[in-house]
């Protein structure tokens, strides 16, 4: 019984550290570069940040060659713009936002930004006007201009459905010659005006 106890007490100890260390990167990663991603992760779950875009960043490193000190870097400023983000957003957040207002960031849209289309959605959530923001910077829409006709849009009240289609819509405008600028304010001006109504048939 005092074997038994003492294997208990033993994988209880161990489980933080198990938990912390994913298999796939310890597979994956050298032992220095394991430790400091892994410290980077277990800083994330302590802030109750997402941690999977960490490990799979890791990964994402390893499979294209990057030396240990490159991924370490790259772990730590994705963990550092999750930070931003979740600051930019609010304390409760949820992981898909978290991403979103990081795919965000990366775009080149300010933390300012952020914070003001998680004003203008009040409690609904972000994910996708940010997912369209960061699209249309994507397909060479300013960024100035982007972010106005999100917050528009966003404002309008149109809903999640009609963003989407909104940004396949913009997105074929401009497969087929359109000015990003234009495709984008276009589609938004029918939107708003129309309260998601009018612009909701697919581009032909």
């Amino acid at each position: 019984m005092r074997r038994l106890a003492r294997t208990l007490v033993a994988l209880v100890v161990a489980a933080p550290s198990a938990r912390a260390q994913e298999p796939s990167l310890a597979a994956k990663l050298d032992k220095p570069t394991l430790l400091a991603v892994t410290a980077i992760i277990d800083s994330a779950r302590a802030a109750k940040l997402p941690t999977k875009p960490l490990n799979d960043k890791a990964l994402e490193g390893a499979a294209t060659g990057a030396d240990g000190p490159k991924i370490v870097a790259a772990v730590r400023l994705l963990s550092g713009r999750m930070s931003s983000a979740r600051r930019a957003l609010s304390s409760s957040a949820s992981a898909d936002e978290i991403t979103a207002a990081v795919g965000a960031l990366e775009a080149g849209v300010s933390t300012r930004d952020l914070a003001r289309v998680q004003a203008a959605s009040g409690k609904r959530p972000v994910t996708m006007p940010l997912a369209v923001l960061t699209d249309l910077i994507g397909r060479q829409v300013p960024i100035p201009t982007a972010t106005t006709l999100v917050l528009q849009l966003v404002k309008s009240a149109v809903k999640d459905s009609d963003l989407s289609l909104y940004q396949r819509n913009v997105r074929a405008d401009i497969e087929r010659g359109a000015d990003p600028s234009a495709a984008a304010t276009t589609r938004a001006r029918g939107l708003t005006q129309r309260g998601g109504a009018g612009t909701n048939r697919p581009a032909q």
